[in-house]
């Protein structure tokens, strides 16, 4: 490698360097997976991207501009990214002395597969580098996606914002030194001007106030702006963790748990944020004007700040005696509201079969139950809250109010010792300085309901995530042979076997069916060769290699599924049949469609491929969603394609379409055809019989036509109507075509 070739090369890109540097810091990492895992289209990274990107992966990117001679201060920290003036990056390993040559640079391709690395002098380097260089490091700390969720990891969040609210501090005690100004104003007006009827003093001071107002006003305006940045700022810190945090869960949590549940669970982060960014927040700010108040009120009059003092103290009693009862109503909100809401979820989810059953009356009667709990357990929460705050409100207008009487039966019993306009001043500072005292207290109220919210978020977000997003296995090309040796499966502990001792061995580039009863176990098959249920005894090869040893982002997206009901996406047709390939082009979507037998609808569409799809695709008929679906199977291009019961809700003309395609969508690749139809079976090289989780009998359609009585049963049971051919079992198909 030369660096002209370097300058000229449009492959070294910046994230081939990051994956290398990162490769080199110790995490696995590639192109493909950081592609796959963060949606990145083929556009350049900018720098700024890049840095932000390595923070996510787990590394610590800092970009700097620097010489030659800055160069060997910086080999305890190498290797680091250069970024050529062409926009090409090459990753910077060592910087050593050569005998001949003196100080030269061992310069690293990411892009080159062999590692291909060059030695370069100054001259050579200068000449396509302008002193754009990155340093990379591992962040050896917990990342913030890999700490559990909890009230320490959204401090954290707040925290990571401290430079704001160091600015939102410093406006805070400025505006409260303004704020200062107005009792001390009123003192004046009424010690001295009203007494020595001094007009000129008053517009003085009037002047005065005046411009303190402004004042105070433009720092409230911009401690609220920098509130709402902020605020701004962890909501989509939340809203990413959120989905990535999901994402990561395994399947089986959304199989076992209620999605109305989860929605209910996660509806409480919101509810989270506004604690933080709302009175969590404006408490602290207000506290901290504590800082000037409180001094000033012991210096104006310690008698009267005693009182003021005494007062806070007893609203804190008040509410800590209250904490607990609170929390323990508020936790029976919480499950009132959950079940409340996966109710309602199920009912919009299912409201075909609720309206085809007739069951509005019985759903209805069910929501009127559930509302009345949750409406119970609200009202018992409000009236627990309110006998709290009934205690605290005699407290709270004794501050202010207090200050007066008291002050005054000070001045009434000492003259001298207190005028008229210091009681006055300090009775409008200590009700400045009741605001926070009172908003700490009602705070710790609703920390009480936020450490609920807390729980209830974190029974989800916390769940043990899937292998996936450690980025570690086996990401070797897959041809498609896949071996089952012994492997039993159980879907939870105790439960019956799904799966015994099955072992059966498929040929890559072969049609290979299953067939079998309901419960037989041919999709846990299916979902076996997924990665969805790890938990499983005795092995799985594919291509030789364990299942679980093998990568599971690059293993799904080498196995290609397609199952009895798939879901679309809202969105065009196009949209939907290239999500998993953002960047494919339209010829390539048009190639899937073709495949799966969809473009003979689609173009019969008004608008094509842009026509747009409702939710669920409920404006196209179920053989035309289940071909999208195929095509959206297929644009991936998959080694693996697994055909989960696709035909068996489709009509004999839609079955009939997906049949003749069968043999040109299995070209180069390994079919898995899972069904009850057993038509579609027979262009299979082998077939599957599955009883009862175990492996029953295999073989080609002829030879299980022959020895195999349950799959003998199941293929005469399908087929009475059909004119059977010869001794084979041959059949003359009735609108559909004859497999080949």
């Amino acid at each position: 490698m030369n660096m002209a070739t370097a300058e000229a090369s449009e492959r070294s890109t910046l994230l081939e360097a990051l994956a290398v540097v990162g490769r080199e810091q110790g995490l696995d990492l590639t192109v493909d997976i950081i592609r796959r895992r963060f949606s990145l289209s083929d556009k350049e990274l900018t720098t700024s991207e890049a840095v932000g990107l390595a923070a996510e992966l787990g590394l610590q990117a800092r970009p700097l501009r620097v010489g030659w001679r800055d160069l060997p201060r910086l080999r305890k920290v190498l290797p680091a990214i250069l970024t050529l003036r062409s926009g090409a990056a090459l990753v910077l390993e060592a910087f050593v002395e050569d005998p001949n040559a003196g100080q030269v640079a061992v310069i690293k391709d990411p892009s080159s597969h062999e590692g291909t690395r060059a030695v370069v002098d100054q001259a050579q380097l200068e000449a396509v580098w302008d002193g754009e260089l990155m340093l990379v490091k591992r962040a050896h700390a917990q990342s913030a996606e890999e700490q559990p969720f909890g009230l320490m990891w959204l401090l954290g969040q707040v925290l990571r914002e401290r430079r704001i609210f160091r600015d939102i501090g410093i406006a805070s005690l400025a505006s409260t030194v303004f704020a200062i100004a107005p009792p001390f104003i009123a003192m004046i007006v009424i010690d001295r001007v009203l007494v020595n009827q001094s007009s000129a003093t008053l517009s003085v001071l009037a002047l005065s106030l005046a411009l303190l107002v402004a004042f105070d006003a433009v720092l409230t305006f911009a401690r609220r702006v920098l509130v709402e940045a902020t605020a701004t700022r962890i909501d989509g810190r939340l809203n990413l963790y959120i989905m990535d945090r999901l994402l990561r869960l395994p399947m089986d949590y959304f199989e076992r748990t209620p999605s109305g549940e989860t929605m209910s669970k996660l509806a409480k982060l919101w509810q989270i944020r506004g604690f933080l960014t709302g009175q969590l927040l404006t408490t602290v700010l207000d506290v901290i004007t504590l800082v000037v108040l409180v001094p000033v009120l012991i210096a104006l009059q310690w008698m009267l700040a005693l009182m003021v003092f005494a007062c806070a103290g007893a609203i804190f009693v008040i509410i800590y005696l209250f904490l607990k009862p609170i929390g323990r109503r508020y936790a029976r909100v919480i499950e009132a509201e959950t079940d409340k809401s996966a109710h309602l979820y199920e009912t919009v989810q299912g409201m075909r079969t609720v309206k085809s059953l007739a069951l509005e009356a019985r759903r209805r009667l069910e929501w009127d139950r559930k509302v009345a709990t949750a409406v119970g357990a609200r009202h018992a929460l409000g009236s627990l809250a309110n006998h709290a705050q009934t205690y605290v409100l005699p407290f709270e207008r004794m501050i202010y109010s207090g200050s007066i009487i008291v002050g005054a039966a000070l001045a009434l019993a000492h003259p001298d010792y207190m005028a008229p306009g210091v009681i006055l001043g300090f009775a409008m500072l200590a009700g400045r300085t009741a605001q926070p005292l009172v908003q700490v207290a009602k705070m710790m109220q609703e920390l009480e309901e936020v450490r609920g919210a807390v729980s209830e978020v974190g029974s989800v977000m916390n769940l043990p995530p899937e292998q996936a997003r450690a980025g570690t296995g086996l990401r070797l090309p897959i041809r498609g042979e896949i071996s089952f040796q012994n492997v039993h499966f159980r879907y939870a502990p105790g439960a019956p076997l799904a799966l015994e001792a099955a072992s059966f061995e498929i040929r890559a580039g072969t049609i290979f069916g299953i067939m079998g009863r309901s419960g037989s176990g041919k999709t846990t098959i299916t979902r076996l060769l997924q990665g969805l249920n790890p938990n499983y005894e005795g092995i799985i090869k594919v291509d030789g290699m364990d299942l679980r040893e093998i990568e599971l982002h690059h293993l799904r997206s080498h196995v290609g599924v397609v199952q009895q009901e798939n879901f679309l996406f809202r969105g065009t047709i196009r949209e939907n049949i290239g999500i998993a390939r953002p960047n494919a082009r339209f010829e390539e979507v048009v190639r899937a469609a073709q495949l799966a037998g969809a473009e003979e609808f689609i173009e019969r569409l008004p608008r094509g491929y842009d026509t747009f799809l409702d939710e669920g695709a409920t404006n196209l008929s179920g053989g035309q969603r289940q071909r999208l679906a195929i095509a959206r199977a297929l644009i991936i291009d998959p080694p693996v394609l697994i055909l989960d019961e696709a035909t068996s809700a489709l009509d004999a003309e839609s079955e009939a379409i997906i049949n003749a395609n069968l043999l040109r969508i299995a070209e180069d690749r390994t079919i898995i055809c899972v069904s009850h139809r057993l038509s579609m079976l027979v262009p299979a090289a082998a077939i599957l019989v599955m009883e009862r989780g175990a492996a029953y009998d295999i073989g080609a359609h002829e030879d299980l036509l022959q020895r195999c009585d349950i799959y003998k049963q199941m293929w005469h049971q399908q087929n009475r109507h059909a004119h059977t051919g010869d001794q084979h079992g041959q059949v003359t198909y009735i609108g559909a075509p004859r497999p080949r």
